[in-house]
């Protein structure tokens, strides 16, 4: 169990597609944020929340960090959590994946590493809201909402820091762990559905 990173799991969402809060739909009996909590938890000892909706996820017993700077997307939860947390290196999941699991958090929590942002990519796509990120990020991010308040071709979105901070890209789908389906984005109902049945 690692005590020098700090879990962060990410679910500040509006869920507009899903049209409910998709980290509370069930798969088998288990919530969504339960099935991706406990798996961090195999892992990490520090484990919290970045969500707005606090009340909706006091039955998970963890700290919940709410967004300092509203309405600014998933950076913004990132940003908060990072505030907060008391250690340099913080690992990173979206409530979107909730097919992760603890073989992947602990490959990516042991590894040694210089950069600031440590991310897999899967099939030339890389999973930017699933990876390691270093408290040393937030000046940049800072930076970011400051500049995207006067540049409009700054979305101060979480690709703007990938392209601001150096990046660890690792190439994952030769690793055991790996499977072709760990990375289902579930953001819709017909989402919903697809990853239900992997967990019948």
């Amino acid at each position: 169990m690692k005590n020098d990173i700090t879990g962060i799991i990410l679910c500040g969402g509006k869920s507009s597609r899903m049209k409910t809060n998709k980290a509370l739909l069930k798969l088998g009996n288990k919530t969504i944020i339960e099935i991706i909590l406990d798996e961090m938890k195999k892992v990490l000892s520090d484990v919290v929340l970045s969500a707005n909706e606090c009340d909706d996820f006091a039955f998970l017993n963890i700290p919940i960090v709410k967004d300092i700077q509203l309405n600014r997307g998933p950076l913004s939860g990132i940003y908060s959590a990072l505030k907060n947390s008391k250690t340099s290196k913080n690992f990173i999941v979206t409530c979107d994946l909730p097919l992760i699991d603890s073989k992947s958090i602990e490959y990516f929590s042991k590894l040694v590493f210089e950069k600031e942002i440590v991310i897999p990519i899967v099939n030339g796509i890389p999973q930017r809201l699933f990876g390691l990120y270093n408290k040393s990020v937030i000046e940049k991010i800072e930076e970011i909402f400051r500049l995207s308040e006067i540049d409009k071709s700054v979305k101060g979105s979480v690709y703007d820091l990938h392209q601001r901070v150096e990046v660890e890209s690792i190439v994952i789908d030769h690793l055991q762990f790996y499977n072709d389906n760990m990375f289902l984005n579930m953001n819709t109902p017909d989402d919903y559905e697809k990853i239900k049945k992997y967990f019948n």
